[in-house]
């Protein structure tokens, strides 16, 4: 069985959301997933699962949210070792700066030997049918690179 850590953070609650249906649906196809808020996680802690999952929204001027600012930096100091992981998060379509946090995310995680299998996913806002299914295809792909 393939162990996932899904890490997130959320203002809104749609992050929190997403990670939750995430979840689900990961464990629906025979994942074990850890959920944790990223306030929460250990960056260290990265190399002992088979995929990392990082659910992010960009703040203020496309910033690291303060709640993730920790474990985004302990990243450069982690060695993923080829871990496996894919980033996605809402944000507005509206703001200059869309989606950023999640492209941060995906240049340090790539950054500190991660393995990237997936494109990163970003949601305009509040998830709709389309994203949900994005979202699962993202989650289909990392199920896969653990095969």
């Amino acid at each position: 069985m393939s162990k996932i850590f899904l890490g997130y953070t959320s203002m809104s609650g749609r992050n929190e959301k997403i990670a939750g249906n995430l979840k689900s649906y990961l464990e629906e196809k025979g994942a074990e997933v850890d959920l944790e808020q990223l306030v929460d996680a250990d960056a260290f802690r990265l190399p002992e699962y088979d995929a990392v999952i990082t659910v992010t929204y960009t703040y203020n001027d496309g910033d690291i949210p303060d709640e993730a600012q920790d474990f985004f930096e302990d990243l450069q100091d982690v060695d993923l070792a080829k871990t496996k992981f894919a980033v996605l998060g809402s944000s507005s379509k509206s703001h200059i700066h869309f989606g950023r946090a999640v492209d941060y995310f995906t240049m340090e995680m790539n950054s500190s030997n991660g393995d990237q299998v997936a494109d990163s996913v970003k949601i305009n806002e509040d998830p709709d049918d389309d994203d949900y299914a994005r979202i699962h295809q993202l989650a289909d792909y990392v199920l896969k690179s653990l095969d």
